[in-house]
C-alpha cells in the first residue's frame, strides 16, 4: 500500500510541475483548453460548439467564451454553411495554424526533456503503462457518469 500512496503523491507532483511547465510554453493569453480546441480543428476539421463542448467535457457557454477568445485573436473563424443557415461551424484559421504550431513545438521540447535518460525498454513500458491508466480514467468516467 505504501507503494500506491508514493505513486499517488509523485503523480501529483508531476502533475503539478507539468501543468506549470506547460503554462509557462503557452502564449499568455492562451489556456489549455483553447489550445485543445485549436488541436481538434486541425486534427478533424471544422466543428459546432457543442461538438467541442461534447470533447472537451465542459458547457456550452463555457466553450462559448474560449471561442469568441479565439475569434477576436483571429485563430478561428466562425462559418455558416450555405446548406444549413441554421448552424455555425467553427473553423481553424491559417494564423490558429500558425500559433498551434509553434506551441506543439515548444511542448515537444517540454515532453522531450520528461523522456531523458530513458531506455527504448523504458520508454516502450511507460508508453504501455500511460495507455493503461488512460483506459482506466476513461473507464472511471463512465462508471461514474453524474
Amino acid at each position: 500500500m505504501k507503494e500506491k500512496e508514493e505513486l499517488a503523491k509523485l503523480l501529483s507532483v508531476m502533475s503539478y510541475k507539468f501543468v506549470v511547465a506547460y503554462g509557462k510554453i503557452l502564449d499568455s493569453d492562451l489556456s489549455g483548453s483553447q489550445v485543445y480546441i485549436l488541436q481538434i480543428l486541425e486534427a478533424e476539421g471544422a466543428k459546432k460548439s457543442s461538438e467541442l463542448a461534447e470533447r472537451l467535457e465542459i458547457s456550452l457557454p463555457a466553450v462559448t467564451n474560449l471561442t469568441n477568445k479565439l475569434v477576436a485573436k483571429s485563430y478561428i473563424e466562425r462559418i455558416v454553411p450555405e446548406h444549413d443557415r441554421r448552424v455555425t461551424m467553427l473553423h481553424l484559421t491559417p494564423q490558429g495554424s500558425d500559433v498551434l504550431t509553434v506551441v506543439n513545438e515548444k511542448y515537444a521540447t517540454l515532453t522531450d526533456a520528461l523522456w531523458t535518460g530513458f531506455s527504448d525498454d523504458e520508454y516502450a513500458q511507460l508508453l504501455s503503462l500511460y495507455k493503461k491508466m488512460v483506459a482506466n480514467l476513461d473507464q472511471y468516467k463512465d462508471s461514474h457518469k453524474e
